[in-house]
């Protein structure tokens, strides 16, 4: 404020003394604002004439005010010419310029863009201190912004950026936004409900960003190691999946009826039995031979079929 008044102050005495009779009346402006950077007479006053044009003082910055001493205004027009006399001398006049708020967007993707080159990774997410950062340029100006510098502590993320508003202009404005950048990564996630015992197929996955520190050693990473393979317990879409909770697909319920066979050689033996447990195919489960009641440790073939190695034990268990 100071300076505005030392600069209005200066052009009041350099002006050459014009005043005389007949000087010109002017009406002051009742909500006084500005476009450009530069405050003229004829923002302030009405019927300024000639005398419009004259700047008298730069303007604040774009969405901000000023405020001049009413005695001080009065001699800069006197001595152009113009008759203006305050209604007391203690009054101000309060000159706001105008201004566009730059998008958040444009804001945002250019803080992202000087992150991505600092830290030369292109999956991360940003978060920023505040939504709204109230970014203001001239109306006449460009809403935009450039990243003069930035600087971030690579173990926490936390970073500042110094911003210039319009983006490059030597005479803009600067501005600091701070925020904190988190690192991620890629891991595969189910696309629908997989209950438990259900295959997973390679339609079934698509891949989401997610910050590293939220995984851990169980978290997988690589699509390969979940088709084909089942939850354990069911798994919401868009979750991410854990190693310990993916098993064999279940081929056959717990209490199917199936048959239990035996080859060894040219000896084959088949008799009903009923599963005590799932299984995948290729895992051994406990049947109960229905005939004996006697429990058989078999391998799971198919949904229908199971089969046992002709050890002395097994082989007297299917008789």
């Amino acid at each position: 404020m100071k300076n505005f008044m030392l600069i209005l102050t200066l052009v009041t005495v350099i002006m050459a003394p014009l005043t005389a009779w007949g000087a010109s009346e002017v009406t002051l402006r009742s909500h006084v604002t500005v476009e450009s950077d530069q405050i003229t007479v004829g923002d302030i006053f009405d019927g300024a004439g000639d005398a419009a044009d004259k700047v008298i003082a730069p303007a604040p910055a774009p969405g901000k005010s000023i405020l001049f001493k009413a005695v001080s205004v009065a001699k800069v027009v006197r001595n152009l010419g113009l008759s203006w006399r305050p209604a007391t001398p203690v009054r101000r006049i309060k000159v706001e310029r105008l201004g566009q708020t730059v998008p958040f967007t444009n804001i945002s993707e250019e803080i992202r863009v000087a992150l991505e080159y600092e830290m030369s990774v292109d999956l991360f997410e940003m978060e920023l201190a505040t939504q709204q950062p109230n970014i203001k340029v001239g109306m006449d100006q460009d809403p935009s912004v450039s990243v003069e510098n930035i600087y971030i502590n690579r173990k926490s993320g936390q970073f500042t950026a110094e911003l210039l508003a319009p983006a490059a202009d030597p005479n803009g404005h600067r501005f600091k936004i701070s925020g904190r950048a988190h690192k991620q990564t890629l891991i595969p996630v189910l696309t629908r409900f997989i209950p438990a015992g259900r295959e997973i197929s390679e339609k079934d996955i698509d891949h989401k960003a997610v910050r590293i520190s939220k995984t851990n050693r169980h978290t997988i990473t690589d699509a390969n190691l979940v088709i084909g393979k089942s939850p354990r317990r069911s798994i919401r879409p868009g979750t991410a999946i854990a190693m310990n909770n993916l098993g064999d697909p279940v081929t056959v319920e717990k209490g199917k009826l199936v048959s239990v066979v035996l080859r060894s050689g040219g000896l084959f033996l088949s008799v009903s039995g009923r599963t005590l447990e799932p299984g995948g195919t290729g895992q051994v489960i406990r049947v109960e031979n229905i005939n004996s009641r006697k429990v058989i440790q078999a391998t799971v073939i198919n949904s229908r079929e199971v089969q046992i190695t002709s050890t002395p034990q097994q082989l007297a268990a299917v008789r």
